[in-house]
């Protein structure tokens, strides 16, 4: 009880705790609107997958070895780093719990076991900090639940998407490879995950930035598993994508990204060193974090940043964003901009408004809510603090 009430007090101190309540009570209060009047049955097929088993098609078995020898580099280079370029504590804890598989996997060298995390990671059990599995498999349990993500997470967010574009654009633009199992739901034949919407939009708007350019060079820092890197990118002829991100994220990145397009050039840790020269002989980079250090002056026409600067040390961000600065030509992040993150020495990161983007060099294009998490629970949420940035190199 001690630690529970410890939570709530630190939770009101930093501003979290009226969200927080809000978030756990919304489903209730909102699927209760659809028990009887269900909008989304004709429209909205939700899907939560079981676990599968793992392919054991040989091209399968071979790229996974390769992500799995890239991963055990990773780990041990990792330990001679920084700790500017370790996780988090609040990451960290995340590592300890949901990443267990490719931990265990790691000290026994069982190929098997880290392959079947990268097979089910779009639908895994616990939250692991890059999708909304635990959405999905919780409300699913009751018909309160199911009725809220069909009609607010996926119905209401699919009609704010066709206002946003005044239905040009046809549902299959949401859609993306549901490899890894991926659970969401199926809008009129086509899978769509809860993060489609705004994903896709916020790709569309990235992608356009590029048009002028012949073979862009796109880069992530802490892409996830590649979900807006794949928005971005599908509709980019040529282009070269650099993830840098933590051990055990990348490798989903790394999984998602090279079986979504096998047919392109993928370089991982390990394989080669990586340069600046790379961009020209890959269109897919994996790297860890620590080799942003390797990115050289205006090398990068686009770095994208979601969520992952907030969720670091004050000390830490900067750091990154010194590289990010020297390299690229626009940056965009999404992050919190009015309750930071408190970590385990109660220190605050970085609000996104804080962010030390040298002024003399980028201009600031916008700032804008993220409409997503406004509407993201099928009402307007005034405590949603995410914030888009956008900054151009001046001339």
């Amino acid at each position: 009880m001690s630690a529970i009430l410890s939570k709530i007090k630190k939770a009101h101190r930093e501003g979290r705790l009226i969200p927080a309540v809000k978030s756990r009570i919304t489903p209730y209060s909102q699927g209760l609107k659809y028990i009887f009047h269900d909008p989304a049955s004709n429209n909205v097929m939700l899907h939560s997958p079981n676990y599968v088993e793992p392919s054991k098609d040989k091209s399968e078995v071979e790229l996974v070895e390769r992500i799995f020898q890239a991963f055990k580099k990773m780990k041990e280079d990792q330990k001679k780093e920084p700790d500017l370029y370790l996780p988090s504590s609040l990451w960290q804890q995340q590592i300890n719990i949901s990443y267990s598989y490719f931990t265990d996997a790691l000290r026994s060298n069982n190929l098997d076991k880290f392959h079947f995390f990268l097979s089910n990671f779009g639908s895994w059990k616990q939250y692991h900090g890059i999708e909304s599995t635990m959405l999905i498999r919780d409300n699913m349990k009751t018909l309160i639940g199911r009725r809220y993500l069909k009609n607010v997470i996926f119905y209401k967010n699919l009609k704010n998407w066709q206002w946003i574009y005044n239905s040009r654009k046809p549902i299959s633009c949401l859609t993306y490879p549901i490899h890894g199992n991926q659970s969401g739901a199926y809008i009129e034949g086509a899978f769509v995950g809860v993060g489609s919407f705004f994903n896709e939009i916020y790709g569309s708007i990235l992608s356009g930035l590029l048009d002028d350019v012949e073979r862009p060079v796109v880069a992530d820092l802490g892409a996830g598993y590649g979900k807006l890197a794949y928005f971005t990118l599908r509709d980019i002829k040529d282009c070269c994508f650099i993830d840098f991100d933590l051990p055990e994220t990348l490798c989903l990145a790394a999984y998602y990204l090279m079986k979504s397009w096998p047919e392109k050039r993928a370089l991982l840790y390990g394989e080669e060193e990586y340069s600046v020269e790379s961009h020209n002989n890959y269109e897919l980079i994996f790297m860890p974090s620590y080799e942003i250090e390797k990115v050289s002056k205006n090398s990068i026409d686009l770095f994208m940043n979601i969520n992952s600067l907030g969720e670091m040390t004050r000390e830490a961000a900067s750091n990154y964003i010194h590289h990010v600065a020297n390299s690229t030509r626009y940056f965009f992040h999404m992050n919190h901009d009015i309750f930071p993150n408190v970590y385990s020495d109660n220190s605050p990161g970085l609000l996104g408004y804080e962010y030390p983007v040298p002024k003399d060099k980028f201009k600031l294009l916008f700032r804008y809510p993220d409409v997503g998490h406004m509407l993201y629970q099928g009402r307007l949420d005034y405590y949603m603090d995410i914030f888009l940035y956008l900054y151009e190199r001046r001339s």
